[in-house]
């Protein structure tokens, strides 16, 4: 049974109106033991890239680092028998500027899970559906994933990879996902997480319009039989509704691909639980 959500996001995001004790109060709810508080910082995003209004002085996908880890720490005094771990999903670019913003964010104490996720195409989000216009689908993917290739092994201070194959949630539904026709490049990404003991995430969200999880199955089953056994379970919940969606699923499915643990992380060290228990 997955009783902890390892990538949960509140109002420290741009993209969430959620306060920090909603997002906890539904995860226990859910009858969840713990989760990570994993809220967006995606240096240098571009504000033509959003779609939702900021307030004034806001930047896209920053956030106050020290108000966060206060609010964090107020509410593990709240919920002494519920696990909360501080996290963040850390955008991925290899810009000079981004790479050593991340760099430092790598190096802070107070995190105990940081999470590397792509989200950006040549610095255009493929979550907007005018991405897609004049664009051979089959070629965006392939082009993310060399890009996601080339930022890992840029810059790879992180727990767990994010949602590998992100960009195929918004991908125009008359297009059908076959993961082997982009194998060279998700096997090149499988085995840098592999050689540098990086997790590799199940984001649920994906759900939410496929009727796949990200990663696709065949990509997990890829990543078990090239020895990879570290796995990350997040829902990518931005609003209460959402914490641990269709986990249910998600255990059926990584225990049908062969996996027998997942993982969460306390201070970057890993921690193993089963997933039939």
């Amino acid at each position: 049974m997955i009783l902890y959500d390892m990538h949960l996001h509140s109002d420290f995001s741009s993209d969430s109106t959620t306060p920090v004790g909603k997002q906890i109060e539904s995860a226990r709810q859910t009858g969840l033991h713990g989760t990570c508080l994993t809220d967006h910082m995606d240096y240098d995003f571009l504000e033509e890239e959003i779609d939702f209004t900021l307030s004034p002085g806001e930047i896209p996908f920053e956030f106050n680092l020290p108000d966060y880890f206060s609010q964090l720490k107020k509410i593990r005094q709240e919920n002494p028998d519920f696990t909360v771990l501080t996290g963040i999903e850390c955008g991925l670019q290899t810009t000079t500027s981004v790479l050593k913003k991340n760099t430092v964010l790598s190096q802070m104490e107070e995190f105990d899970f940081i999470i590397g996720s792509l989200h950006l195409v040549n610095k255009k989000d493929p979550y907007y559906p005018s991405f897609w216009n004049n664009r051979d689908p089959k070629e965006a993917i392939r082009q993310y994933l060399d890009q996601l290739y080339e930022n890992i092994t840029a810059f790879h201070h992180f727990d767990s990879l994010g949602h590998l194959d992100y960009i195929v949630r918004y991908a125009p539904v008359s297009f059908s996902y076959e993961p082997s026709v982009f194998q060279e490049q998700i096997d090149a990404i499988l085995a840098f997480l592999i050689r540098h003991d990086i997790a590799l995430e199940f984001n649920t969200s994906g759900y939410k319009k496929t009727a796949h999880g990200n990663p696709h199955e065949d990509i997990l089953r890829r990543y078990k039989d090239l020895g990879g056994t570290a796995i990350t379970i997040g829902s990518d919940a931005h609003s209460p509704e959402y914490v641990a969606y269709h986990f249910h699923q998600a255990e059926s499915l990584l225990t049908a691909c062969g996996f027998k643990e997942y993982y969460t992380f306390s201070k970057h060290i890993p921690v193993s639980h089963p997933l039939d228990q």
